[in-house]
């Protein structure tokens, strides 16, 4: 049955039809606008919506959208990360704070709750440790805010950390290695450092770095991890892609993007596909996920989307593999092999999306997977 439900408490939940009726009530509660039929097999994709502060679930299979969510307000409703069996998701909201949903058999609309986590930085990029433990969120760049450490279980910050005088991504790799990028690292000192590190959280949120330096020499805007955890690419503001490998941050190639700031970028689940967001461009390439060698495949014009440290605005579907990107006032669905469009699910104006995580792939070895340097 679709209708309209006004959850309150974070536990409770009345049917209305019009939440109107309620603003009386001393309690702060969410309207969840849920779509007739949506009970499907389908993987569940999350993409938040930053200029309706809405967090949207939606099926994956069909782009119809499950639900919209009202998360806690904020100045950039950002990046977003759901649980392995799909019944968490978090977003953040540059507001110092992390708001959660918990989906408890949200496809037949059963129960939905929110609820909001404090945290000490501003709160945009957020990575998912791959047990799913940890939630590790960053402040866009913002000088002497820490990282902060959630515990998604108990749903708190359990520790912060402050490695370098600003923090601009954080992304896990399914090892449990976590990459790091920073602009100025740990002094104000010209030139900046401009640099990704190498870092591990314990399960208590300590975060030891592991000593390990890449830098294009332009300042960092993401990274992102190939499954198998032995390959990686490193994301600038002046359109570099730098490829490297693990452990050791070793740098493997080198391209310039067509498009202007890479912003995102998205491995394929056996790591030997790689899709990059520019400010203006879609673009794919064959990748080692062992050697860390690129090859440029398509590039595919989209309109402009905002350089924002660490957000995520490309996803791929774990199940069919089509890739889920922001398009400016859409999410478009796109075709792997090609670029080409062959959807889109409705998200205002678009900015963070993502899949629950799935267990990594061994990596394809170097005689299965040897590609000619560009």
């Amino acid at each position: 049955m679709g209708g309209k439900f006004c959850i309150y408490n974070q536990k409770q939940m009345l049917f209305a039809k019009d939440c109107s009726s309620m603003l009386n009530t001393l309690v702060v509660f969410l309207c969840i606008s849920l779509v007739t039929g949506t009970a499907s097999a389908a993987a569940l994709g999350m993409v938040t919506d930053n200029a309706s502060d809405e967090m949207r679930l939606f099926d994956a299979e069909t782009g119809v959208v499950v639900a919209s969510m009202i998360g806690s307000p904020g100045q950039i409703n950002g990046d977003c990360a759901l649980s392995e069996d799909e019944s968490t998701g978090f977003s953040s909201n540059a507001s110092r704070n992390i708001s959660v949903f918990n989906f408890t058999d949200s496809a037949s609309g059963k129960s939905v709750e929110f609820s909001s986590i404090d945290i000490s930085n501003a709160g945009v990029d957020m990575s998912l440790s791959p047990d799913g433990r940890l939630l590790v969120s960053t402040g866009a760049g913002h000088i002497d805010e820490p990282l902060s450490i959630i515990d998604t279980e108990q749903q708190i910050e359990v520790a912060t950390s402050a490695p370098f005088l600003d923090h601009t991504s954080a992304e896990f790799c399914d090892d449990g290695t976590l990459l790091l990028t920073t602009t100025f690292g740990t002094t104000f000192a010209t030139p900046n450092d401009n640099a990704m590190y190498d870092a591990r959280v314990n399960s208590d949120g300590e975060l030891q770095l592991g000593g390990n330096r890449l830098s294009s020499g332009a300042q960092p805007n993401n990274g992102s991890c190939a499954p198998g955890s032995r390959a990686g690419v490193l994301l600038d503001r002046e359109a570099g892609l730098t490829s490297f490998t693990l452990p050791g941050l070793n740098q493997a190639g080198f391209m310039t993007l067509q498009g202007g700031t890479a912003v995102a970028a998205v491995f394929n689940h056996f790591g030997d596909r790689l899709y990059v967001r520019t400010v203006d461009t879609i673009e794919a390439f064959d990748f080692n996920p062992v050697t860390g060698v690129m090859k440029a495949d398509w590039v595919q014009s989209v309109s402009f989307s905002a350089e924002y440290f660490g957000i995520d605005q490309i996803a791929i579907d774990p199940q069919s593999g089509k890739l889920y990107v922001d398009g400016g006032q859409v999410l478009l669905i796109l075709e792997p092999e090609n670029g080409r469009q062959t959807g889109s699910v409705h998200a205002g104006d678009a900015t963070g999306v993502c899949f629950a995580q799935r267990r990594p792939i061994t990596p394809i070895q170097d005689t299965t997977l040897a590609l000619a340097a560009p």
